[in-house]
């Protein structure tokens, strides 16, 4: 293979390993967010009583009892979001930095560049969505 060739995958697999990175950090605070609000109003624990309902043909007891359950371990669900977040973080930072280490200068600039979209739609994505990072 030709050192173009080698370049090519090794950008490639340097944007896929980013995406992965970033995408998983986007889909947590996505999913915190989503998780909150949609807690926070009732709709994710009705939807999820509504499903089980449905598929589990709940009494009405059985259904006050998870819905119980629900209520007391959403505040450990948000403690262990909040805990988990900072390690990701490092992470997720310390992949891009390994990354960036293996990169010659030019390599760095567009890694920089990709990274800096991404953030940007992230943004304009967590802006819509009401998710603040």
């Amino acid at each position: 293979m030709t050192s173009l060739g080698v370049i090519k995958w090794h950008q490639i697999t340097i944007s896929l390993l980013i995406g992965i990175a970033l995408g998983t950090t986007f889909g947590h605070w996505q999913a915190k967010s989503y998780l909150h609000t949609r807690w926070e109003k009732g709709g994710m624990k009705q939807h999820m009583l509504e499903r089980f309902n449905r598929e589990l043909h709940l009494t009405a007891e059985q259904q006050k009892e998870i819905a119980a359950i629900f209520d007391a371990k959403y505040p450990q669900m948000v403690v262990l979001q909040a805990e988990m977040k900072p390690k990701f973080e490092a992470l997720r930072n310390s992949t891009q930095a390994e990354i960036r280490k293996i990169l010659n200068s030019k390599q760095q600039e567009k890694f920089d560049e990709i990274h800096a979209k991404m953030e940007n739609r992230w943004k304009a994505h967590r802006k819509f969505f009401g998710s603040a990072r």
